[in-house]
Order: structure tokens, then sequence, then C-alpha cells
């Protein structure tokens, strides 16, 4: 779980990465889909004042050579004055190399990221990470 930042207010925000039969993993295949479910949520006076959409979206860093990309579409989620959201990015089979080969490890640092663009289309001072799990595709 990791803080959202605000210029006052509070939230949180927690990510699953899950396999392609929905169960939490961090040891992935190639060639199939995969799921980084989100779930966040922010304070009742937060909820009240704020206006715009969230934008989600991930990224992941390999360890070693490999690739450093965005990975899956960022998803938008209008806010509706509630505390308590969720989006789900679905990652393709065949976004990362299957079976690589050293200097490749196939090892990635996923790093999740959560913005708040304003009513106006400006992307705003809010905005949380999660960083991590480390994921091996292959």
């Amino acid at each position: 779980m990791a803080g959202i930042q605000f210029p006052s207010g509070s939230g949180t925000l927690n990510v699953t990465v899950r396999d392609n039969n929905g169960a939490p993993s961090s040891v992935l295949e190639a060639d199939t889909d995969f799921t980084i479910d989100a779930k966040w949520s922010i304070d009742k006076y937060s909820a009240a004042a704020l206006g715009g959409r969230w934008e989600l979206a991930a990224y992941v860093e390999s360890i070693g050579q490999g690739p450093e990309q965005q990975v899956g579409k960022t998803e938008i989620v209008n806010l509706n004055g509630g505390t308590n959201y969720s989006a789900t990015i679905k990652v393709p089979a065949g976004t990362l190399p299957d079976d690589p080969q050293p200097p490749r490890s196939g090892v990635y640092k996923l790093v999740t990221v959560l913005l708040l663009r304003g009513p106006f289309g400006k992307v705003s001072d809010v905005a949380g990470f999660v960083e991590g799990p480390m994921l091996r595709i292959g």
C-alpha cells in the first residue's frame, strides 16, 4: 500500500498483479495475458472538493538488459464524488519477451502510477506511486 500525495487530504493506493487465472502472482508467462488490479481511496473532504479524472498507468524497468516501457494502456476513471475507486490494466500476451537469455534476466520492476487530471485537462498535484512487485516474465 502506498500513500497518495495531496496538497491537503489523504488517500491510499493498493496494487495486485494477477496471472491469466486471476491468482496473485509475480512469476508470469510471457505468452499469456496478466492484469494489474489497482484500488485506491481518498478522504471524504477530498472526494467532495476534487473534479476531473484519474489516470492509472503501469511501467516496467528491466533488471539487466531488456525493455523499459509502459505495459498495458492507461486506464481512465472519472471522479464521481466517491471515496473508493478501482481499475484494471490488462497486459496483453507478448508484451514482454519470452525465454530471455543472459544478459537479459526476464526480471522487471513494476511501477504503477496514479495521477489526477483536473476538470480543465491539466495534471494536478495529486499523485500516487506503487513500486513493485518485482516480476519474472518468461
